[in-house]
C-alpha cells in the first residue's frame, strides 16, 4: 500500500487540512491575500526579501499540440519587485518565473522528469516569436515534499545544468529546479525556512513561531472558517467518490461526464437549501447520494 492510499483512508476535515495539502494551498492562493503569502513564501525560501509578487494560482498551460499533455502549475509567480528600479533606469526590467508545488503524494521516481517537462512546457509560453533569447527569464520550479526525493536527507536539492567535464565552466541557461523536503536535514538553512515547512506541513497555531508564518496563519484560519470554501472542499470530496463509483460501474466517458454534472446539480440544490449536513453525509455514503438525487428529482 502506498503512502497517499494510507492517507485516502481517513478524509479528513477542512480544519485537519495543511499547507502541503493542494487543496488548502490552492484556497489561501487564491484568496485575497494571496499575493501576500506568495511574497512571505517565496522569500523564506530563497533566503531574501521579496517586496512584490504577481500571482496566477493554477495556471494552466496545454500542450504543444492537442494531442500532447498539458500541465497546471499551483502557484506561478512573477518577482515583480524591480519595477520601481525599471522606472527609475528607463529600461525594461525582466521578471524571474517561479512556480511553488507542494505535493503530498508519492511520486519519487517521476520528479525529476516530471519538473523537465515543466520547465520545458513553461519556455514555450515566456519568448514571443521574434524575441532575442536574452530576454526569456529566469524560470525557478520548487517544489515542496513531505519524504527525500533523493535519499540524502537533505532539506535542500538545488539542481542546475553544467558541464559535466567541468563543472567550473560558466553554463547558466536560466533554468533551476529546488526540491525541499520538509523533515530533512538543515545544512545552512536558516531557522525561518525550518519553522516555516514545519508550519507547511503541520498547519496549526502551535507551530507559529514568528510574525510571518502568524499572517500567513490568519489567512489559512480565514480560509478554514470560510463556509463556501467549506462547501467547495466536501463538494470535491463528492465529486471524488461519484467519478470513482461511475468508473466501477461503468468505465465510460458519458458516464462519467453525466455523472459529475448531477453531482454539480445536486450539491448546488443542497447548498441553497442550507443542507450542508447532507452534502458531508452523501460524501461518506453513496447510498444515500441516490437517495437524494430521487428527492430531487435528479
Amino acid at each position: 500500500m502506498t503512502k497517499n492510499q494510507k492517507v485516502q483512508r481517513h478524509r479528513r476535515t477542512l480544519e485537519e487540512l495543511n499547507l502541503i495539502d493542494d487543496f488548502l494551498f490552492q484556497e489561501v492562493l487564491s484568496g485575497e491575500g494571496g499575493e501576500e503569502f506568495a511574497r512571505i513564501l517565496l522569500g523564506t525560501i530563497l533566503g531574501r526579501t521579496i517586496r512584490k509578487v504577481k500571482v496566477i494560482p493554477q495556471k494552466s498551460i496545454p500542450g504543444i499540440d492537442t494531442d500532447k499533455h498539458g500541465i497546471r502549475l499551483d502557484a506561478y509567480i512573477e518577482d515583480v519587485s524591480d519595477e520601481l528600479l525599471a522606472d527609475q533606469i528607463d529600461a525594461e526590467v525582466i521578471p524571474d518565473i517561479y512556480d511553488i508545488e507542494p505535493d503530498n503524494t508519492y511520486e519519487k521516481n517521476t520528479l525529476p522528469r516530471r519538473t523537465r517537462y515543466y520547465h520545458g512546457l513553461m519556455d514555450t509560453k515566456l519568448l514571443s516569436s521574434g524575441a532575442s533569447y536574452n530576454e526569456l527569464p529566469n524560470v525557478v520550479i520548487i517544489t515542496i515534499l513531505p519524504y527525500d526525493p533523493f535519499g540524502k536527507k537533505r532539506m535542500l536539492y538545488t539542481i542546475r545544468n553544467q558541464c559535466v567535464e567541468d563543472p567550473s565552466v560558466p553554463y547558466d541557461d536560466g533554468a533551476q529546479k529546488i526540491f525541499i523536503y520538509t523533515r530533512g536535514t538543515a545544512e545552512n538553512s536558516s531557522q525561518t525556512l525550518i519553522d516555516m515547512l514545519k508550519y507547511i506541513e503541520e498547519t496549526t497555531a502551535s507551530n507559529v513561531t514568528n510574525q510571518d508564518i502568524a499572517s500567513i496563519h490568519k489567512l489559512v484560519t480565514q480560509v478554514k472558517f470560510n463556509r463556501k470554501v467549506g462547501i467547495n472542499y466536501m463538494n470535491s470530496y463528492v465529486r471524488e467518490q461519484m467519478i470513482r463509483k461511475e468508473e466501477r460501474q461503468e468505465g465510460r466517458i458519458e458516464g462519467r461526464m453525466e455523472g459529475r454534472d448531477l453531482l454539480n446539480q445536486l450539491t448546488i440544490r443542497l447548498a441553497e437549501a442550507g443542507r450542508t449536513d447532507d452534502i458531508v453525509k452523501a460524501a461518506k455514503d453513496l447510498e444515500y447520494q441516490e437517495q437524494l438525487l430521487a428527492e430531487f428529482h435528479l
